[in-house]
C-alpha cells in the first residue's frame, strides 16, 4: 500500500477535519503544517504527530517531504496558496469555496494543468451516504424528471468570528452565500449533472452582523474587526432544460433552530434529505396510493471518504469526485447571486 506525505497549509479550525480524516485513512501521512501562528501549528502538529512546523508555507513547499498539499487559509489565500503548491509539483486537495470569483478559480485549474497534478475541492457532502443514495436514485431514473429544487442552510445564531476575516468581504469574498450556501449549491447541482443556467435573480441582507448580533459560540472575534458582508443570502436560478432552484443561506435569522435542507420535486417522486439529522424520506406513489418513505443510509464519515477519493485520483484508480470545473460552475453562480443581488436586477448566464 502507498503512503502518501501530505502537507496542511493553515491550521486553523477547518484543518481539524481533515487531520481527523487522514487518521482513519491509512495511506495517509501528514508530515509537515504550515501556519502564520507558530503556536496555532504546533498545538497541530504536537496533538498529531506532524514532524515538521513552519510559519512560511513556501518554505514548506521547498523543504518539507511531501508530495500533497490540502489548503485551509482564509478564502483570498485560496488562489495563491493553490497555485504556489501545484507549480511545487504538489497534488492539490482545497477548501471550499475554491476562489473568491471565478478569474482565480480559472488560474487554479490552469496551474493545474500546466503542473500535471490533481487538484480537487472539499465539498465533502457530496460523500454523505443520504446524498449517495439519492444520486443512485436518480442516475436510475427512479424519480423520473426534476423540475425543481428547494435548498439551503439557515442558522439561528451562526455568525463565526465577528471582525475576523470571515466577515470581511475583501478576505472572504462575502457571507454565509460563499461560506456554507456554497454547500448546498454544490450538492444540489452536483446531483443533477449541473444543468446549463439560464438566469440567476440575488437578493442580500445584513439585519445582524451590523449589530453584534446573531454571533455564534465558536470563531475569534476582532473587535477592531469589521463585518461588510451578509448575513443572509437568498436567490432563485433557472435553467436551460426548465429545471428551477431556490437557495437560502443565513447565518443568523428568527427561526425555529438550524436547518440543513435539500428538497427535490421530481415528475415519479420527491426526496427531502435534512443534513444535520441524517434524515432521508422519499415521496412516491405505491401501487396508485400516495406513499412516504423514510430510509436511514448507514452513516459514513464523508470526510474520511473524501481525502480516500483524493487519493485515489492521485495514484489514477479514479477520477475526483469534485472536479475544479465544477467548482468553478458553481463560483459563476455565487458571483452572479451577489451581482444581481447588488444591481437589483436578474443576471443572464
Amino acid at each position: 500500500m502507498r503512503t502518501h506525505k501530505i502537507g496542511i497549509i493553515g491550521a486553523g479550525g477547518i484543518a481539524l477535519a481533515h487531520l481527523e480524516a487522514a487518521k482513519r485513512e491509512p495511506r495517509a501521512e501528514i508530515v509537515a503544517i504550515a501556519d502564520v501562528s507558530r503556536e496555532t501549528a504546533a498545538e497541530k502538529a504536537e496533538q498529531y504527530g506532524i514532524a515538521h512546523v513552519f510559519t512560511d508555507y513556501e518554505e514548506m513547499l521547498s523543504q518539507a517531504p511531501i508530495d500533497a498539499v490540502i489548503v485551509c487559509v482564509p478564502n483570498y489565500l485560496h488562489a495563491q496558496a493553490a497555485k504556489q503548491a501545484l507549480a511545487a509539483g504538489k497534488h492539490l486537495l482545497c477548501e471550499k469555496p475554491m476562489a473568491m470569483n471565478a478569474q482565480q478559480a480559472e488560474d487554479m485549474i490552469e496551474a493545474a494543468k500546466q503542473a500535471g497534478k490533481i487538484l480537487m475541492v472539499a465539498q465533502n457532502n457530496r460523500f454523505r451516504s443520504q446524498a449517495q443514495q439519492v444520486k443512485a436514485w436518480l442516475d436510475e431514473g427512479r424519480l423520473g424528471s426534476i423540475y425543481h429544487a428547494k435548498t439551503g442552510w439557515v442558522r439561528r445564531n451562526g455568525i463565526p468570528g465577528w471582525g475576523s476575516w470571515f466577515t470581511q468581504k475583501e478576505l472572504a469574498g462575502g457571507g454565509p452565500l460563499i461560506d456554507i450556501g456554497v454547500h448546498m449549491l454544490d450538492l444540489t447541482l452536483w446531483l443533477l449533472d449541473h444543468p446549463k443556467p439560464v438566469s440567476v435573480l440575488g437578493q442580500t441582507y445584513a439585519q445582524f452582523g451590523p449589530h453584534k448580533r446573531g454571533l455564534s459560540e465558536w470563531g475569534r472575534r476582532e473587535e477592531n474587526g469589521k463585518f461588510d458582508v451578509e448575513d443572509m443570502a437568498v436567490a432563485m436560478i433557472t435553467f436551460e432544460n426548465g429545471f428551477s432552484l431556490t437557495l437560502d443561506a443565513s447565518w443568523a435569522s428568527h427561526i425555529e433552530k438550524e436547518n440543513v435542507f435539500l428538497q427535490l420535486y421530481g415528475q415519479e417522486g420527491g426526496v427531502s434529505l435534512g443534513l444535520l439529522e441524517e434524515k432521508l424520506t422519499l415521496y412516491h406513489e405505491w401501487g396508485g396510493v400516495t406513499a412516504t418513505t423514510e430510509l436511514s443510509p448507514t452513516p459514513c464519515n464523508e470526510r474520511v471518504m473524501l481525502l480516500a477519493n483524493f487519493l485515489d485520483a492521485v495514484e489514477g484508480k479514479a477520477q475526483p469526485l469534485c472536479t475544479p470545473e465544477q467548482a468553478l460552475y458553481i463560483t459563476r453562480l455565487i458571483e452572479a447571486i451577489y451581482q444581481s443581488a447588488q444591481t437589483g436586477e436578474a443576471v443572464r448566464l
